[in-house]
């Protein structure tokens, strides 16, 4: 169960089973349980912008979560138009260890435009859930 919240998501962690068993000195026994779930806390610290960047140049598109949960750090990935990008694309692109994405000498001519288009980054907990980001929509100036 999540819920959202501003970019904010409250993830529903896995319950915690909690039992008691009440033994008498007769032969029967009874015991009780109940479930207790837990709540974790998991938001954006920074979100991908609108850019504006130039053939040639350099992009970067910035993402970072945080999380209250013991699960680790958030692990980053990213979007482009819809479509999963892998951690190593190609040579010019790269995931910075911060989760930032990076283009080197981006591309654009008339008919061939491989780095316009609209990025997303998605944060997943390990074994909790993701969120995705806002929409970036990155413009390349020139013609």
């Amino acid at each position: 169960m999540w819920l959202w919240w501003r970019r904010r998501v409250i993830l529903q962690s896995k319950a915690l089973q909690v039992g008691a068993s009440d033994t008498s000195s007769s032969s029967s026994s009874s015991s009780s349980s109940f479930t207790l779930g837990g709540f974790v806390d998991f938001s954006f610290t920074q979100e991908p912008q609108d850019t504006v960047t130039v053939r040639g140049g350099v992009l970067q598109l910035d993402c970072q979560a945080q999380s209250d949960a013991v699960a680790g750090p958030p692990i980053i990935t990213w979007r482009k138009d819809g479509v999963l990008l892998s951690a190593v694309v190609d040579e010019r692109r790269r995931q910075l260890a911060n989760g930032s994405l990076q283009v080197q000498n981006v591309v654009h001519s008339r008919h061939h435009r491989p780095d316009e288009g609209e990025y997303q980054c998605i944060a997943t907990l390990d074994g909790l859930g993701s969120i995705v980001s806002r929409t970036a929509r990155v413009t390349v100036a020139g013609k």
